[in-house]
């Protein structure tokens, strides 16, 4: 397992939006049971005609900065909700990453893209969070420490950071610009996903964490 070591400075500029910091609880993702998980997830977002220059998933590139605005189709995922003081966020996380390798291992489920984390708020004490890992099947027995969960379809800003955690504040500005400039507003709780970093790179340069937020049209 790689331990990811995450700069969370940068989510005192941008983690949920001005409107979920409100209760972290509504923002959660659509949570099923394996018997229900071939029901189609209704979204918020998905057929926002709004949003005119919207690209498919398809589309996106490992180009650094900014690459547009995408529709992201649901993603099938073992996720492990929990919380703690910003002081303490890595090791919950490197342990909750371990957690879900290893139930990933003994469900026998195929991953199918790189770990990642969704920010529910951005309290310095209580700081809410779910580590996810992409699978590409339902598990056929149940996890006995996570959950098995379809994050929601959603239009989203996408954007490729290069580099060392300790300047992702720069990319969360730059979003937060970007946003604002095209008059869009946060609709979901942002999504990070770590492409490669100490694990897989040595090169601190070459890093790629992908950033994912959703977004609609402003009213």
């Amino acid at each position: 397992m790689r331990f990811i070591l995450i700069a969370f400075i940068s989510l005192s500029i941008f983690s949920c939006g001005e409107e979920q910091n409100k209760d972290a609880k509504q923002n959660e993702p659509v949570k099923i049971d394996n018997d229900s998980v071939s029901k189609v997830v209704e979204t918020k977002n998905e057929k926002d005609s709004a949003l005119a220059t919207t690209k498919t998933y398809q589309e996106f590139s490992d180009k650094p900065g900014n690459i547009g605005v995408f529709d992201v189709p649901e993603m099938l995922t073992l996720c492990k909700m929990d919380s703690s003081s910003f002081r303490d966020v890595n090791f919950v996380m490197a342990k909750n990453f371990s957690l879900l390798q290893a139930e990933a291992k003994t469900l026998k489920a195929k991953i199918s893209g790189s770990a990642g984390y969704i920010a529910y708020n951005n309290d310095t004490s209580n700081f809410i969070f779910e580590c996810v890992i992409p699978i590409a099947e339902i598990p056929k027995t149940q996890p006995k420490k996570c959950k098995v969960v379809i994050l929601e379809a959603s239009n989203m800003v996408i954007y490729n950071y290069y580099g060392n955690y300790n300047l992702l504040y720069r990319a969360y500005a730059n979003i937060r610009s970007y946003i604002d400039n095209s008059k869009l507003t946060q609709s979901g709780p942002m999504r990070e996903f770590y492409i490669t970093d100490a694990g897989t790179e040595p090169n601190p340069e070459k890093w790629l964490t992908r950033i994912m937020v959703p977004v609609s049209k402003k009213k």
